[in-house]
């Protein structure tokens, strides 16, 4: 779109008295018009990119919150977790007095029992030995009243 001037005033100097505003005007718009054109174009892409960054990051963004929703409820599990193993902790304490102390009782039981069965076994030999001792004061006195009759 260029006029006599707008292509001489270039390189032919001897036309500068005959520019006018109007001409620079014209000079300068054709020549940064399609340079504006491309930097709109580079600019439009640019926002497509920017849109596109945005929409992502504000996507990981959400995805950040449910990951970080995902932890404290995984802190809170863990929390509940070592209440619960400290519970356990206390409870094998307790139990493992007791099977102590069971230990202990059973040890004592079993010792008694030992003395009982010895015991009984030293009352059924006195026993038959009472019993053997009875039969010949029976017969003894069986033959003292044949006697006596």
């Amino acid at each position: 779109m260029g006029t006599r001037y707008a292509e001489n005033a270039i390189f032919d100097y001897k036309y500068m008295p005959e520019l006018t505003q109007e001409l620079i005007r014209e000079t300068f718009v054709s020549a940064l018009e399609p340079f504006a054109e491309a930097m709109s174009k580079d600019f439009q892409a640019v926002n497509k990119r920017l849109d596109s960054v945005e929409t992502d990051v504000r996507g990981l963004k959400e995805d950040m919150q449910e990951v970080k929703a995902d932890v404290q409820g995984l802190k809170e599990d863990m929390q509940e977790v070592k209440a619960d193993v400290q519970g356990l902790k206390e409870d094998m304490r307790e139990v493992k007095a007791d099977v102590r102390e069971m230990k202990n009782n059973s040890s004592e039981l079993f010792t008694k029992l030992d003395k009982f069965i010895s015991l009984y076994e030293n009352t059924k030999q006195e026993l038959t030995v009472l019993s053997s001792q009875m039969r010949r004061l029976e017969e003894r006195v069986a033959l003292l009243e044949v006697r006596r009759v």
